[in-house]
């Protein structure tokens, strides 16, 4: 069966007017994928990673691709507060508010959790929940004092099948993610602000997966569709979620990955 192809952006002033935050964005990833979709749509984007020299080529590639959008790097490593401080405060300076935040940033170290090393551990927690938690208590005042704003949180559905054995910590932090997308939506909800999880599985067009091909061939990593997410895919659901087509469409967890959760 042939894989159906990705829709083509139809109207490039769709986010026109937005300010959209991607963490994790200069990685040939879900994030570059996101930040490049965004900037399609015509949004400020703000590309964000630990990375500063991908961080600039990156916004500098999307500058040239999309004129109609503007796009800026800026350096942030979501492991660190003071990180996270120093780029809001330029975003901040400069545009006022975040519409739209993606939380992409990951970590993840694959062994079994009763030999996990501690620091690694706390290094999981800070990347995959603290991170996004204090970007979001960052934002959301002004979010509220705007009365509109999206926060995507992008996590697995490896929390909803019991972890996944030797990846447990990253299962455990994206679970926490979770139950701070529906924290938000709650606390969020009366001054417009939604908030929404894209889970996920397998993906190809990820750094992970280029490094480790084999395991597009597992039987664990197949859906009940004949073919498995990309990067792209992630991003327009993505897009989709932080757009107005999506206004009533808050504190839900959408699972994109061609049904692999359903798999026995």
């Amino acid at each position: 069966m042939n894989e159906p192809a990705l829709p083509p952006v139809s109207e490039p002033k769709e986010f026109a007017g937005r300010v959209v935050l991607v963490t994790a964005a200069a990685g040939k990833g879900i994030g570059e994928a996101t930040a490049a979709r965004f900037a399609a749509g015509g949004a400020t984007v703000i590309v964000t990673d630990r990375n500063e020299k991908r961080t600039h080529a990156v916004a500098a590639e999307l500058t040239d691709l999309h004129r109609h959008a503007t796009v800026v790097g800026i350096p942030l490593d979501v492991a660190s507060r003071e990180s996270i401080d120093a780029a809001l405060e330029q975003v901040l300076a400069a545009h006022g508010t975040v519409d739209v935040l993606v939380n992409n940033a990951a970590f993840n170290v694959v062994a079994p959790i009763f030999d996990y090393d501690p620091a690694v551990w706390d290094q999981t927690v800070d990347v995959n929940l603290s991170g996004p938690w204090y970007l979001c208590r960052r934002l959301m005042p002004t979010m509220r004092d705007h009365r509109r704003g999206v926060v995507v949180n992008v996590s697995t559905y490896a929390p909803d099948v019991g972890g996944g054995g030797i990846e447990a910590p990253y299962a455990i932090t994206k679970g926490g993610l979770n139950v701070l997308t529906r924290a938000i939506a709650h606390e969020g909800g009366p001054y417009g602000i939604r908030a929404v999880t894209v889970a996920m599985g397998v993906v190809r067009g990820t750094r992970f997966i280029d490094q480790h091909p084999e395991i597009l061939e597992m039987p664990d990593s197949k859906g009940v569709l004949p073919w498995t997410p990309t990067a792209g895919d992630i991003a327009e659901t993505i897009a989709f979620l932080a757009g107005d087509r999506a206004r009533c469409i808050t504190g839900e967890s959408i699972n994109v990955a061609s049904g692999t959760y359903m798999r026995p």
